[in-house]
C-alpha cells in the first residue's frame, strides 16, 4: 500500500494505490480527485522536513534489517552510491528511538550493508521503523566540494588567506595586537623581512625585533648553560692548569697523552694513546709486577735457545729445559713405550690409528681390511616384521598405517617384498611415513641379499616362516630377485619325494602328513628288475612270472610229472 512519497515506485504503471485510493487505469473521477488531494498532502508532509529523505532502495517500499549495533542492510539493491561514506543518517526504531549518525562505509553483496558511526546511542536487534539520509550529499554534483575564495568578501580574500582564520577563536586583530605587545613591548612594528630560517632574533636600536647574525646551530651551543659562560670558562681554566693562565695547545696532536710541562701548563707527551692503553687494567705498581716476573728469565732463555727439531719434546731436567726425542723423551715424561701401557687405557678421541698391518698373533690388533676379508661371504639372518603375499605398489602400499598380510605397518618397519610381478623389485624394504618406500640400505645390492635367510615375525599367512634368497649375482634393478620358503627339519609338509633313478615314480604318498600317531600309505606303481635279487634278474625274465596264477614251483612239478608219464607210455 502506497502511503507516502517513500513508497512511490519508479515504474509508473506499478503505482496503483495512493493512501488506500485506487489510482489504477480507469478509476472513477472521484478517485482521481481524492488521489490528487492525497498526493498534495504527501508532498507537504515531506516538505515540512525536506532535509531528510527516506530513500529506501530507490523504488517503492524498502526492507531494512538489523545486522549489529552499528550496521543494517537494505534488501536486494545496490544503493551504495546513495548510502555513501560521510553522509548523515537518521533512524527511528522502538528501542533507541530516533538516533543520528554518519555513514562510515557501505558495501553490496546480494544486499547493501551500511556501517554507521552514531552521534550517540546504537541499534538493537529489532525491526527498523524508518531510515532517512540527509538531503545534502557531499557527493552531489549540484553542490561544490568547497566554497572558493572568490565567493567570500567579493573575491578579495584568497584561498590561502582564508585558511589563516580557519581555527580562530576570537577577533583576529585583537589577538594580533596582544601578541605584538607581548613580543616587542613598546615597539609597534616587528621587522620581519630579515627573519630568515634558522636565525636567532634580537631587539634593534628602534626597539623592534629583528634577525641577528647568530644561527640556530650556534645558539644551540649555549643550551643548558646555568650561569655566566665567562665565569665558568675561568673556573675550568683554573681546574685544568692550576695557576697557569694559558694552555699549550699547539702541540696537542691526535692520539697523544697529555702531561703538565715546566710552566705548569698542559702539554702533549711522546706517549701515544696506544701505549697508554698498555697500562689499562693494571691493579698495582707495574715495576713491582715486572720484578716478580724476572726470576722466570733463566727458564725462558733455556727455551729460546732450543732448536725446534722435528719430533723433539721440551722436558725439564729439574733445573733447566732441554729437548729429547723417542724413548728418552717418553721416559722423562713418564710415558714409557706404548708396549708398557697395557695397565692403562689409551683413549683416542676424534682421530684414528693408521698403518696397522694384518695381525699374525692372537694379541695383535686387527685392521679393517683384515676384518672385512674375514667376514666376506658370511651371511646373517634378516628379521622382517611382515612379508607380501601378492604384488604391491611400492609407491603407496608401504606407508605408515598401511596393512600388509594382516599387519598394520609403522614407519621404519622392515618388510620382505617377494611377490612382485616385476621380480627385479623384490627385496628388503623399509616402511616410510608417506610416499614411496625404498630398499633397506643394509640390503640394497644383490651381493648383500644373496644367500640371506629372512625370518618373518608377523602376518596372517607368513608369520614365523623362513625365506632364502636364491639369487646369487647381478645388479639391483636388472637381476631377478627370488625368495624360496624353506622348512625346518622338524616340521613342515613333504611336498615331493625324489626317486632313485630317472625313470617314472615307483611309489606315491597318500593321506595326511605324518604326525606322532599318524600313518602313511605308499602306493607302489612298479619296481624295476634292477632292484630285485641285486639286479641278477633281467626285466625280460621278471616279466615271465607276471601272469602266474599259483605257486610257480607247484606248477613246474605238476608239469614235470605229466611229462614223465607221457614218456613212459611211449616207451612201452
Amino acid at each position: 500500500m502506497t502511503t507516502n512519497i517513500k513508497d512511490y515506485n519508479t515504474t509508473q504503471a506499478d503505482n496503483t494505490t495512493l493512501n488506500t485510493i485506487n489510482v489504477a487505469e480507469g478509476m472513477l473521477p472521484s478517485s482521481l480527485n481524492n488521489a490528487i488531494r492525497a498526493l498534495m498532502k504527501n508532498t507537504r508532509d515531506w516538505f515540512n522536513d525536506s532535509q531528510w529523505v527516506e530513500y529506501g532502495d530507490g523504488s517503492g517500499a524498502a526492507t531494512y534489517a538489523y545486522v549489529s549495533a552499528t550496521s543494517f542492510t537494505v534488501a536486494g539493491s545496490d544503493v551504495t552510491s546513495q548510502y555513501h561514506t560521510g553522509r548523515r543518517i537518521k533512524i527511528t526504531a522502538p528501542t533507541p528511538g530516533t538516533i543520528y549518525g554518519t555513514i562510515a562505509s557501505s558495501s553490496f553483496s546480494t544486499n547493501t550493508t551500511v556501517n554507521v558511526t552514531w552521534d550517540s546511542g546504537s541499534l538493537s536487534s529489532e525491526a527498523l521503523t524508518n531510515v532517512y539520509i540527509g538531503a545534502i550529499s557531499k557527493n552531489n554534483n549540484s553542490l561544490p566540494t568547497g566554497i572558493s575564495a572568490t565567493n567570500i568578501a567579493d573575491g578579495t580574500v584568497s584561498d590561502t588567506e582564508f585558511q589563516y582564520i580557519n581555527t580562530l577563536s576570537s577577533n583576529a586583530q585583537t589577538q594580533l595586537d596582544a601578541k605584538a605587545s607581548t613580543i616587542t613591548g613598546a615597539a609597534s612594528t616587528i621587522v620581519s623581512s630579515d627573519l630568515t630560517a634558522s636565525r636567532a632574533v634580537q631587539s634593534n636600536g628602534s626597539g623592534k625585533v629583528e634577525v641577528s647574525s647568530v644561527t640556530s646551530t650556534e645558539l644551540g651551543y649555549v643550551s643548558g648553560v646555568t650561569s655566566a659562560i665567562q665565569t665558568q670558562f675561568s673556573g675550568k681554566q683554573a681546574t685544568i692548569t692550576g695557576g697557569a693562565t694559558t694552555i699549550t695547545s699547539s702541540d696537542l696532536t691526535a692520539s697523544k697523552a697529555l702531561a703538565s710541562d715546566a710552566s705548569g701548563k698542559v702539554a702533549v707527551t711522546s706517549v701515544t694513546d696506544t701505549e697508554l692503553g698498555y697500562v689499562s687494567g693494571v691493579t698495582s705498581a707495574i715495576q713491582t709486577q715486572l720484578d716478580a716476573k724476572q726470576p722466570l728469565d733463566a727458564q725462558l732463555t733455556d727455551i729460546a735457545g732450543l732448536t725446534p727439531t722435528d719430533s723433539n719434546f721440551i722436558v725439564g731436567d729439574g733445573s733447566n729445559f732441554t729437548t729429547e726425542t723417542g724413548a728418552t723423551a717418553r721416559t722423562s715424561l713418564g710415558l714409557g713405550s706404548v708396549a708398557t701401557q697395557a695397565a692403562n687405557s689409551i683413549a683416542i678421541t676424534g682421530g684414528s690409528i693408521t698403518g696397522m698391518v694384518a695381525p699374525s698373533a692372537g694379541s695383535d690388533v686387527a685392521n679393517k681390511t683384515y676384518v672385512d676379508e674375514l667376514v666376506a661371504g658370511l651371511k646373517t639372518r634378516i628379521i622382517c616384521r611382515s612379508a607380501t603375499t601378492a604384488n604391491i605398489s611400492l609407491a603407496t602400499d608401504l606407508q605408515n598405517g598401511d596393512t600388509l598380510d594382516g599387519v598394520t605397518l609403522a614407519t621404519d618397519d622392515r618388510v620382505l617384498v617377494k611377490n612382485q610381478t616385476t621380480n627385479t623389485e623384490n627385496g628388503i624394504y623399509v616402511v616410510v611415513a608417506s610416499g614411496t618406500a625404498s630398499r633397506d640400505p643394509d640390503f640394497d645390492t644383490v651381493a648383500e641379499l644373496a644367500g640371506q635367510l629372512t625370518i618373518i615375525k608377523e602376518g596372517t599367512t607368513n608369520a614365523d616362516t623362513l625365506w632364502l634368497c636364491t639369487t646369487d649375482s647381478g645388479t639391483i634393478g636388472s637381476a631377478t630377485i627370488t625368495f624360496t620358503q624353506i622348512f625346518p627339519s622338524s616340521g613342515g609338509t613333504v611336498t615331493s619325494v625324489a626317486v632313485a633313478d630317472a625313470g617314472a615314480s615307483e611309489f606315491t604318498i597318500t593321506g595326511s602328513p605324518i604326525t606322532g600317531s599318524g600313518t602313511i600309505n605308499l602306493a607302489i606303481d612298479s619296481i624295476g628288475a634292477a632292484k630285485i635279487a641285486n639286479g641278477t634278474v633281467s626285466d625280460t625274465e621278471f616279466q615271465y612270472i607276471n601272469s602266474l596264477s599259483s605257486n610257480a614251483q607247484d606248477q613246474l612239478d605238476t608239469k614235470a610229472s605229466a611229462g614223465f608219464s607221457i614218456a613212459m607210455s611211449v616207451a612201452l
